[in-house]
């Protein structure tokens, strides 16, 4: 989890919402929001923060100083996007740039729950699965209906027990407004990524490394990158084409600047005092978001149960509850168990059965390298585990986050090693 954030980010989304409603309704529809903020953006300062006092001192000074900038970045970036060369090239995959964020609005239309948080999504999970399991009282009743019902029941028990309840409700058992959350989720609705950022990140590290006995207190690599990026352009792209245009340009002619920038930020920052502080108000959610897939991961005895793949599972797990196929929970459990029986940690990677017309396939997706290349050293091991829980697998495709295609073994090759 990293504790930065450029504050103009969510003020410039905010301000592009607000000129599109002013559009024509079908013109509006056809503007990308991604592409007019990071056009914007581009054009603008960056204010980065680390620490929620620098979260909201960036976001006053945003305000103070450059609210006309913004709104005139804006009415520009509209027109621009539309003669931008990089406008129809291929958008950012999703896996590269989506945040918990992004996958807690996923859950939130999922469960029919608007200001459902992290916290909330593995209850939510049970009350789905509940809702859509055959019961008297909601026989007859729509997927729609069943959450509408579940949600007046929910209201009256919160009624008597709104002493518990961790959000907030006003005299009349409305809930109020949750600024945080909303900043949160508002940057679900966009997809972006600026590419210095990581170049910056990664040079803080480097010379971290380099610099570790000279320098004359440790300081934080997301309080350095702040101090780093605040005096460095901004480099924003929404497209595969855009990222490597974009990286390119950086270290072709601000690798000197870069380097330049972190070093004196190293000494500069290791010379001040030290300061209690905490992090930026939107870290808070991906600690909810930790400890929920925790949760989730207990319950369904699963460890690669991880945000990147709980909205998909979920959806799974509903879809398969409300057609009474109910071996889901079983199929869970199993898939749980070769994952533990391979040493694996939880984010290692994932699992999951597919079908093919030869027969079931487990897929594995890894997200370490360190996961990938003892699964690939180790077939033998991972297909032992694999046929005696799931005897009509045909193959395993192990797959890699740095690479383009998938390393298969197949039933013959298991024969081929005495497993079958």
């Amino acid at each position: 989890m990293t504790s930065l954030k450029n504050t103009l980010e969510e003020i410039v989304v905010v301000e592009v919402q607000e000129q599109l409603k002013h559009l024509n309704k079908n013109l509006s529809e056809q503007i990308n929001i991604s592409e007019v903020a990071a056009f914007a953006l581009n054009r603008l300062p960056v204010f980065y923060a680390s620490t929620s006092r620098g979260w909201l001192q960036q976001r006053k000074r945003a305000y103070q100083e450059l609210q006309r900038e913004i709104t005139n970045a804006v009415q520009q970036a509209l027109l621009g996007v539309k003669r931008d060369p990089l406008r129809k090239s291929t958008e950012i995959a999703a896996s590269k740039i989506e945040t918990p964020a992004h996958v807690l609005a996923k859950l939130q239309k999922l469960f029919s729950k608007p200001s459902l948080q992290w916290q909330d999504v593995p209850q939510a999970l049970q009350e789905s699965l509940t809702s859509v399991s055959y019961s008297p009282e909601y026989a007859g009743l729509g997927f729609s209906d069943r959450h509408r019902l579940r949600d007046i029941k929910g209201y009256l028990q919160r009624k008597g027990t709104n002493q518990h309840d961790h959000r907030k409700w006003n005299s009349n058992n409305v809930e109020l407004p949750n600024p945080e959350l909303n900043s949160y989720i508002l940057s679900a609705s966009y997809f972006l990524t600026n590419v210095i950022e990581d170049l910056a990140i990664q040079e803080v590290k480097n010379q971290l490394t380099h610099m570790a006995d000279v320098l004359p207190r440790k300081v934080g690599i997301d309080d350095v990158s702040a101090y780093v990026l605040n005096r460095l352009p901004a480099m924003y792209a929404t497209t595969e084409q855009g990222v490597i245009w974009q990286t390119q340009k950086a270290k072709e002619q601000l690798s000197s600047q870069i380097e330049a920038t972190v070093i004196q930020s190293l000494m500069t920052l290791s010379k001040t005092p030290r300061r209690l502080t905490d992090p930026i108000p939107l870290l808070k959610f991906e600690e909810e978001c930790e400890l929920a897939t925790s949760q989730l991961r207990l319950t369904f005895q699963r460890e690669d149960i991880t945000w990147r793949n709980i909205a998909s599972l979920a959806e799974y797990a509903i879809e398969h509850e409300r057609q009474g196929m109910t071996y889901w929970r079983q199929q869970w459990r199993m898939l749980g168990q070769v994952y533990s029986e391979m040493y694996l940690k939880s984010g290692d990677a994932e699992l999951s059965l597919g079908h093919t017309a030869e027969g079931e396939v487990l897929v594995v997706r890894t997200y370490t390298k360190e996961a990938f290349g003892w699964l690939a050293d180790n077939p033998k091991n991972l297909g032992v585990s694999t046929l005696r829980l799931f005897p009509a697998v045909a193959e395993i495709e192990l797959y890699a986050y740095f690479l383009d295609f998938s390393i298969s073994y197949t039933r013959e090759e298991m024969a081929a090693d005495g497993i079958i």
